[in-house]
């Protein structure tokens, strides 16, 4: 069947209305392609379709750089140009907060999408290890089998070394075998995160520079894996924030909480996680800790708050917390996002508590594939 894609959707597939009037989600397709495509899952509310031949091909699609696309499943939108990746992903979070969020276009301001480098930026990962057969790699798309891969393009060159030379990998993997920490997968996932200077494997600890900022991390814990946008996405989130008392939830190891810090401002960080607090500790000053589970300390009287941080994992927000942040009555939520659906459905338990999105931006941390990073500001209204 012959169909017009219209838009991208969450996931990156494309959307075409099929004879029937229903709902075809096509994958690897651009908006306005027109593209022979056959049925491969038939759903109650829309229907699934793979290409067959591209008849009228975007002119931002492009052949993908990597030897290794569409068999390794780590990259998922290497078929565009850069600059209209980063377009389209702008495009599906401003379609998400508008069909799943209730956000009219117009009513907030969008700022311009922050991009870098397209290849060679990933300084954090996680390898399959493939310990009897001496293999290093990721897991095959839609599979759980191992490619081998001898050079990522989306990798710092430092990554890329542990893949010419994969000793410390084996290492770390005989390590996690030995501890008992495999899983029951048949092959070890070893995390990296790269530095200007050093690796991390597994609970090593190294020091890294991100613009003005020192931090301590391993690569266990979470920390942003764009080497050229972290700082400008950290700056961001402290030029938004207002007051002198502000609160940083999910805190991690206090990315964001280093760029807020300024004389006279109280800085309090949550986070459940004892090892990322641990760190934190190193590289932070004047901060109040407190290792907690944001469910439950939002749960606390907690005095008045000028400036509320969020950054939550692609779950988004216990469903009581939006109300319970709404009760410290803080001026302004600044909400950090990897996931702009649950992001668009907390907007809307936020605005049932008297809060406005005012500002949007998109940064594009991952390109070659749909993830995206969303900044959304919100104001308390005025009774």
């Amino acid at each position: 069947m012959r169909l017009f894609i219209e838009k991208l959707i969450s996931g990156g597939d494309g959307l075409a209305i099929g004879e029937d009037g229903k709902k075809v989600f096509v994958a690897q397709t651009l908006p306005s392609e027109v593209v022979e495509a056959s049925l491969e899952q038939t759903k109650g509310g829309y229907n699934l379709a793979s290409v067959d031949a591209l008849v009228e091909a975007s002119e931002h699609r492009v052949q993908p750089a990597c030897p290794y696309w569409g068999i390794c499943g780590g990259c998922d939108f290497q078929y565009a140009d850069a600059d209209y990746q980063a377009q389209c992903k702008q495009e599906i979070v401003v379609d998400n907060l508008s069909r799943l969020g209730g956000l009219e276009r117009g009513s907030y301001h969008l700022e311009p999408t922050v991009t870098g480098p397209a290849w060679n930026y990933r300084n954090r990962v996680r390898f399959h290890v493939d310990v009897s057969n001496k293999h290093v790699g990721f897991l095959q798309r839609k599979s759980s089998s191992l490619v081998r891969i001898e050079s990522c393009p989306i990798l710092t060159g430092q990554l890329n070394a542990l893949l010419s030379d994969s000793k410390p990998l084996f290492e770390a993997a005989r390590k996690l075998m030995f501890a008992n920490r495999g899983g029951k997968s048949r092959y070890l996932e070893v995390p990296a995160f790269a530095s200007e200077r050093k690796v991390s494997l597994l609970d090593k600890e190294i020091d890294i520079t991100v613009g003005e900022k020192r931090f301590f991390v391993t690569s266990e814990v979470f920390f942003q894996s764009n080497r050229y946008l972290t700082a400008a996405l950290g700056e961001y989130v402290a030029d938004k924030a207002i007051g002198t008392s502000v609160m940083d939830l999910y805190s991690g190891v206090g990315t964001f909480s280093a760029f807020l810090a300024q004389p006279g401002r109280r800085i309090v960080a949550v986070e459940r996680q004892k090892q990322c607090l641990q760190l934190a500790k190193k590289h932070l000053g004047d901060c109040e800790f407190y290792t907690d589970a944001v469910e439950v300390w939002a749960k606390r009287q907690y005095p008045s708050v000028d400036t509320v941080v969020v950054d939550p994992p692609r779950t988004g927000l216990d469903q009581g917390v939006p109300s319970l942040i709404a009760s410290w009555k803080p001026q302004r939520i600044v909400y950090v996002s990897c996931n702009s659906v649950t992001l668009a459905r907390d907007l809307q338990r936020f605005a049932s508590e008297g809060y406005t999105v005012t500002t949007v931006r998109v940064f594009d941390l991952y390109p070659q594939t749909f993830h995206h990073e969303v900044v959304v500001v919100l104001d308390r209204r005025e009774n």
